[in-house]
């Protein structure tokens, strides 16, 4: 099996390179992580404000000032793009893993593939490979241009480079949270891709999902039996994993009560990766793949 599946891999990733909507996707991301930051920067320079006493003149900061020069100092302004890169990297790899296997039902390349002898299961083992790959680097291109951006900022600024509570540690731990959190929305496209063999409905059903769940959540917030089941609904136990609120925040330090453990989380995400991965190769080994249909 891994003697197939890794040949797939690298033909898929040479036909990923040249395709546009990955490369789109890839700058989406970091625009969407360079605005999250610009954005705290903007915050931190508007709390800057300028008191006299004596008719003397001297400029003072309110006091969020530290805590904000913290999340400009090397690693937490890295974790911190980790947490932002996650948030809008699950949508952006969503629509990419919908649009590339509904695509090629559409254009008729996966059934010309079956008849070459590729068997479907390493086929599809090879795109989710692949697309978890990708997730790595979306990850790690995006954080790059943290680590640019934030050092254009510390050499602007009248601070230290590594911050007082520097643990390099959480830096390499929130890397893999980000990854795996990432998996079960790449799990979710791809059936909804092979379920439907549209890339158009596969996007609207997983971003549907994303946002219903997100709008749901918050209705039944309220509710104690909500309460309790609440740490299976998908969204929730990403949060969990990651221990952040879902939100456009350049901070990591916002409020993660009422969210299950990293543990529960941690169960939770993989049973959705199993099931939803499962399912697809149910689906996909079972119905017929039809020729290009124009799509």
């Amino acid at each position: 099996m891994i003697a197939q599946v890794l040949p797939l891999t690298r033909l898929e990733w040479y036909k990923l390179r040249h395709r546009r909507m990955p490369w789109i996707l890839l700058g989406f991301a970091v625009l969407l992580v360079q605005i999250a930051f610009w954005a705290s920067y903007a915050l931190f320079r508007s709390g800057e404000v300028a008191v006299g006493e004596g008719g003397a003149s001297s400029t003072t900061t309110i006091s969020t000032t530290d805590q904000f020069l913290e999340m400009f100092a090397f690693p937490t302004s890295l974790t911190n793009g980790l947490i932002v890169a996650h948030g809008f990297g699950g949508i952006l790899l969503m629509i990419l893993a919908a649009s590339l296997i509904g695509t090629e039902y559409g254009w008729g390349t996966l059934r010309t593939a079956l008849t070459k002898g590729t068997g479907r299961w390493p086929l599809l083992a090879a795109k989710l490979l692949m697309l978890a790959g990708l997730s790595v680097a979306v990850l790690i291109v995006a954080t790059a241009s943290v680590a640019v951006s934030s050092a254009i900022d510390l050499a602007t600024l009248d601070a230290d480079w590594i911050s007082s509570s520097a643990d390099w540690s959480d830096l390499g731990i929130g890397f893999g949270k980000a990854v795996f959190g990432m998996l079960p929305y790449i799990a979710l496209a791809v059936f909804a891709a092979v379920l439907t063999s549209s890339s158009g409905a596969a996007i609207g059903i997983s971003l549907g999902y994303y946002f219903v769940e997100s709008i749901l959540v918050n209705v039944l917030a309220g509710f104690d039996w909500f309460q309790r089941v609440a740490g299976f609904i998908l969204g929730r136990a990403v949060s969990g994993w990651v221990q952040t609120e879902t939100g456009v925040s350049f901070q990591s330090s916002g409020t993660t009560a009422g969210l299950p453990d990293a543990s529960q989380s941690f169960l939770v995400l993989l049973a959705y990766v199993v099931v939803l991965s499962g399912a697809a190769f149910w689906v996909f080994q079972r119905r017929e793949v039809a020729g290009a249909r124009g799509e």
